[in-house]
C-alpha cells in the first residue's frame, strides 16, 4: 500500500517533507502508520472478545445459581410433602408453571 502511494505521490511528498535524498524516511513512516493501525485493530479485537468472555462467564454463573435455588430431597415413603417456599411459588406462577 506504502509502495502504490509513493509511485503515485512520491514526488508530491519527498517535495512537502523535504524527502528529495532520503526516501526511506517516507518508507518509515508509512511502515509506522501501518504498524500503529495494527495496533488499534489489534486492541478493537481485544476488547470484543473480552466482552463475549464476560457474558458468557456472566450467563454460566447464572446457570450456576439456577441450579442451587432448589433441592430435591427423596420423599419416598413421605406421606406429607412440605409446601414450597412463598417466592418460589410466585416464580414459579410467573413462568406458568405452578
Amino acid at each position: 500500500m506504502g509502495m502504490v502511494i509513493y509511485r503515485f505521490y512520491g514526488d508530491e511528498l519527498r517535495e512537502m517533507f523535504g524527502y528529495e535524498e532520503h526516501p526511506y524516511a517516507f518508507y518509515a513512516m508509512a511502515i509506522l502508520a501501518i504498524v500503529l493501525v495494527g495496533l488499534l485493530y489489534g486492541f478493537f479485537i481485544a476488547i470484543i472478545c473480552g466482552q463475549r468472555i464476560t457474558e458468557r462467564h456472566y450467563h454460566v454463573l447464572a446457570k450456576q445459581e439456577l441450579t442451587k435455588e432448589y433441592i430435591v430431597e427423596d420423599l419416598e415413603g413421605a406421606d406429607h410433602v412440605p409446601d414450597l417456599d412463598p417466592s418460589h411459588v410466585i416464580e414459579l406462577k410467573i413462568l406458568g408453571l405452578y
